[in-house]
């Protein structure tokens, strides 16, 4: 019996490092997701917002539906722009929503230039690169990834 007095302390000390690193990761790893969903909502937010930006002009002398590519994308850029100033975690949103890369699709059908999805209808694209910190997985020299996230929004009739 005497023996055997060490061993759980023994286990304590080999396991508690190990047990606090897959704590860390857990939470990590939870917390960049939430951050990917929250991207992904205003990237969504902002190609919806944009698919709304016609080109009257072309409208009134053909009678067909097209965006206006320079309204579009910058309809884009300032939504991504409004969106991102309030997340949190953001390091610099008006270097990030500058960079975000923007296409508009009026030739159809044709497919997305970043998710090669089918486009039936004329598009807004957009794909934007945020890095993201991790706090906890630091310690051990993890520090910082980059979260791609696109999205595609295409004219409603």
């Amino acid at each position: 019996m005497i023996r055997s007095r060490g061993q759980s302390v023994l286990y304590a000390v080999l396991l508690m490092p190990t047990l606090i690193l897959v704590f860390a990761l857990a939470v990590d790893i939870a917390s960049l997701q939430m951050q990917k969903l929250r991207l992904r909502y205003a990237v969504d937010l902002a190609t919806v917002t944009a698919a709304t930006a016609i080109d009257e002009r072309y409208y009134s002398q053909t009678g067909r539906l097209r965006l206006d590519p320079v309204l579009a994308t910058s309809t884009t850029r300032d939504f991504l722009m409004r969106n991102l100033t309030s997340m949190p975690g953001i390091p610099e949103p008006a270097r990030v929503a500058a960079a975000a890369d923007i296409t508009v699709v009026n030739q159809t059908p044709a497919t997305d230039p970043y998710t090669r999805g089918y486009l039936d209808r004329p598009a807004v694209c957009a794909r934007i690169r945020v890095p993201y910190r991790f706090f906890l997985l630091g310690w051990i020299g993890l520090r910082e990834v980059d979260v791609t996230v696109t999205a595609n929004a295409e004219i409603r009739t």
